[in-house]
């Protein structure tokens, strides 16, 4: 199961790719009705073992390649926790606009763990995009439950 949430004051808008695969080296697409959203965060339930993986979230208005997700653009990430002492790994590099390993975010524990990232101001969104590795070189802590 894969879904995200993304909301603003008083509304919830959720998408969901059902028949979604998720492989360290491809991004998913969560696609979602377009919707005004502040806030969009990706819950990870189960990941492939061990503490999952994101090396980007990526936030997109309808017809548009501008992510509105980076760091570079006034978004900030957070999330539920990062794995302590690897540097490589941080909240950070979650919207930092790398991929790969060398510039992700590992959480803590390997339950439900979540990244988020809040926009600068409300948007109107209609995909979701998050990988683990897109350098292909880690197959590991592959996110495969998410909402």
């Amino acid at each position: 199961k894969i879904a995200v949430a993304g909301s603003s004051p008083g509304k919830t808008t959720v998408g969901a790719a059902p028949d979604a695969v998720f492989r360290a080296d491809h991004p998913v697409v969560l696609s979602i009705e377009a919707n005004d959203a502040r806030f969009v965060r990706v819950i990870v339930h189960r990941s492939s073992g061990g503490e999952p993986c994101l090396d980007e979230v990526e936030v997109y208005t309808p017809g548009s390649d501008a992510n509105l997700a980076l760091a570079a653009r006034g978004a900030k990430a957070t999330a539920s926790s990062c794995l302590a002492g690897y540097p490589i790994h941080k909240v950070d590099h979650l919207n930092d606009g790398r991929h790969g390993n060398n510039h992700s975010w590992i959480a803590a524990g390997s339950g439900r763990e979540w990244a988020q990232v809040e926009l600068p101001t409300a948007a109107k969104i209609d995909r979701v995009v998050v990988s683990r590795d897109r350098e292909g070189n880690f197959h590991d802590r592959v996110p495969i439950d998410i909402e």
